[in-house]
């Protein structure tokens, strides 16, 4: 089942999709993707932010790793395929 998603939530789950390299259960730095984030909404800071990780996190989508920086993992890889083919993100034909 795929669920609407907020554009920020969107961004999120592609961003973490895009820098998982070979290795589907790769992790991404919270930090690193707050900056991210940050520079492609400068005008949406905080709580945006943390409300689609939230409900990210919510759908089963993004698990979290407590470390010294938490760091994000898609938990349901074929999940977030579909959402983000359903929303545009990544083309039936594999291209971006």
């Amino acid at each position: 089942m795929v669920f609407q998603f907020s554009e920020e939530a969107l961004f999120i789950l592609n961003v973490l999709y895009k820098r998982r390299n070979l290795s589907p259960n790769r992790g991404f730095h919270s930090e690193k993707l707050s900056a991210l984030y940050n520079k492609k909404f400068p005008e949406r800071r905080y709580l945006p932010y943390k409300d689609a990780i939230k409900h990210l996190k919510n759908t089963g989508y993004i698990t979290v790793i407590k470390k010294r920086e938490d760091k994000f993992y898609i938990s349901d890889i074929n999940g977030a395929i579909n959402a983000l083919r359903s929303h545009g993100y990544i083309s039936d034909d594999g291209l971006l």
